[in-house]
């Protein structure tokens, strides 16, 4: 009788997240996003809702020894996002996780390499030529960030017309509307990121119109930053961006956002607050579906 296969990934337990946390937190503070996008894993595993939707693996346990991971996230039919992160520049495991397992399934499926760090760059897309799997985009973004001692110093001061609110989940589907990445599906996509983490809005006093926002993402992190093109240069990005980083900051982590690398006034607005970069990260797209 032959034994079944056993997969080179393997799902770390959810009590063993704390101990994975720690160990980003203590080998790699050049990627803080590691340690809230952990923290995030560990609230969604306690609710009903979404902790199906997450798994973490790790090839044959590699994470006791080199963190290395492979996330999945699925929040709607049709789509998932991968999150890759190791400690070993090498991505020994890594790399050998992503050819060898049969849990993931790149058939039929649009897949997004989420925020893929430079450093592990080179083996993801040398993983997706030895697969055949053809990227329809790559985007690389700055990572900036902020620390949290500094982040809790922001104050927060609405302008006499608006007011800031936390996001409500209906706010997806306003948000999709003018998001540039959207996909068939999106809206539902960003609702249950606003319903799982939250993030900020800023509306208008006479008619409660949302003219700003941003979401809190896949890492516990600022994203999907926008404000309309009728209220720009108010102040309103950097209103919701220092009340969400705020949030972040009072929960211990390193407020953060990706932005693309020609998107200057948000490059500006983010230094203005006292941001940094830290490095680059990259969005792959691979989309399998038959009728895109």
């Amino acid at each position: 009788m032959t034994s079944p296969h056993k997969d080179i990934l393997i799902e770390i337990p959810d009590d063993k997240l704390p101990q994975l946390a720690n160990l980003y937190k203590e080998k790699a503070p050049w990627a803080p996003h590691m340690v809230s996008f952990i923290d995030m894993a560990i609230k969604w595993k306690k609710t009903e809702i979404y902790r199906d939707t997450l798994h973490i693996f790790s090839p044959n346990d590699s994470w006791k020894t080199d963190g290395t991971i492979i996330a999945r996230i699925i929040l709607m039919n049709g789509h998932q996002d991968i999150m890759v992160f190791t400690l070993d520049d090498q991505c020994t495991n890594l790399y050998q996780g992503l050819m060898e397992t049969l849990l993931l399934n790149y058939n039929n499926i649009k897949t997004c390499f989420y925020g893929v760090h430079e450093k592990h760059i080179y083996f993801i897309k040398t993983f997706l030529n030895e697969k055949n799997l053809a990227m329809d985009f790559l985007v690389p973004m700055h990572v900036y960030c902020i620390s949290p001692e500094e982040a809790r110093k922001f104050t927060i001061e609405c302008p006499p017309e608006v007011y800031l609110k936390k996001l409500d989940p209906s706010a997806g589907q306003q948000m999709n509307a003018t998001w540039l990445h959207r996909f068939p599906g999106s809206d539902k996509y960003l609702t249950s990121f606003i319903d799982a983490n939250g993030g900020y809005g800023v509306f208008l006093k006479s008619t409660h119109e949302m003219v700003a926002w941003v979401l809190r993402h896949a890492w516990g992190h600022l994203a999907i930053l926008q404000t309309q093109e009728a209220h720009k240069r108010k102040g309103y990005a950097s209103l919701v961006t220092k009340a969400l980083s705020k949030e972040i900051a009072n929960e211990g982590h390193w407020p953060l956002g990706t932005i693309l690398l020609k998107n200057r006034i948000s490059i500006n607005m983010f230094e203005k607050l006292g941001f940094n970069s830290i490095g680059i990260c990259n969005f792959i797209l691979v989309d399998t579906r038959a009728n895109k």
